[in-house]
């Protein structure tokens, strides 16, 4: 008797804990998957405007962790002469605010952020999931 009243809050803990290493894991790896993303754009061997190039490297590294990762991943790149002058973007619903995609120039700062829904987020109040988000800065190598 005394087992079914501590039962479910036991199994609630044991629940949030293995949903919270999940999704600490799959933050590490978008964290090391922008920090990729990152460095291929940094060398030059990633330019131009469209981010399919780094979208398709990131899902390489989350896609079994993410189900639909060309979907659901939202990308944002931006550039400025100097790291003062690169804003970075916040999430505002499924998407980033400002968006866009510049990954700049030889010598430019640049800000990469990489953010998803986590498949592993548990909410008993909320339906949607927790937010995974990464972020790389970096200056651009000359050519």
């Amino acid at each position: 008797m005394e087992f079914a009243l501590v039962a479910v809050p036991l199994f609630f803990l044991v629940l949030g804990a293995i949903a919270s290493g999940l999704n600490i894991m799959a933050m590490g790896v978008l964290n090391v998957a922008t920090k990729e993303a990152g460095r291929k754009i940094q060398i030059g061997a990633i330019r131009g405007t469209s981010d399919s190039e780094i979208r398709t490297l990131i899902c390489g590294y989350v896609s079994a962790l993410v189900p639909s990762c060309q979907n659901a991943l939202m990308i944002y790149a931006a550039s400025g002469a100097t790291f003062s002058g690169v804003a970075a973007a916040t999430v505002v619903g499924t998407a980033f605010s400002p968006a866009g995609f510049s990954p700049g120039s030889a010598g430019s700062s640049v800000v990469l952020q990489v953010a998803c829904n986590s498949p592993f987020g548990m909410s008993l109040t909320n339906a949607t999931n927790f937010m995974l988000t990464a972020t790389t800065v970096f200056r651009n190598e000359p050519l």
